[in-house]
């Protein structure tokens, strides 16, 4: 019993790791598409965004203690569950989009007015 759940854990962090790896290889080209040179707090807020809905976690299970995509548990949950369970899932991924747009929002601005404070000095 010892070795399995040792072997649960394995692959788990293994799991998580290759999910890590392919979301920021991911971001590094959707970085690249969403660099607006005008549009700055909409670049902000799609990055923001795609970082929410693709880190947020969530319990695979609601009794169990493993962690796994908000967005991958939502989708299953939808599939295998229905959409009236997968509304536990929903709450905290829309937490987590509210608190991305509102902190994309504030990095815009402090970046605007820096930017306006350098263009004043110029």
């Amino acid at each position: 019993m010892g070795w399995r759940l040792m072997e649960d854990i394995a692959n788990y962090g293994l799991i998580w790791f290759i999910y890590l790896l392919a979301s920021a290889a991911f971001f590094v080209v959707y970085w690249q598409i969403t660099r607006f040179t005008t549009a700055i707090w909409s670049s902000y807020v799609l990055r923001a965004l795609a970082l929410a809905i693709v880190l947020t976690p969530w319990y695979a299970n609601s009794g169990s203690p493993a962690l796994a995509p908000a967005l991958m548990v939502l989708l299953l949950d939808i599939i295998t569950i229905g959409s009236e369970e997968a509304l536990r899932t929903m709450v905290p991924l829309f937490l987590s989009v509210i608190t991305a747009i509102i902190a994309a929002t504030v990095l815009s601005l402090v970046k605007r007015n820096k930017r306006n404070k350098i263009n004043k000095i110029q």
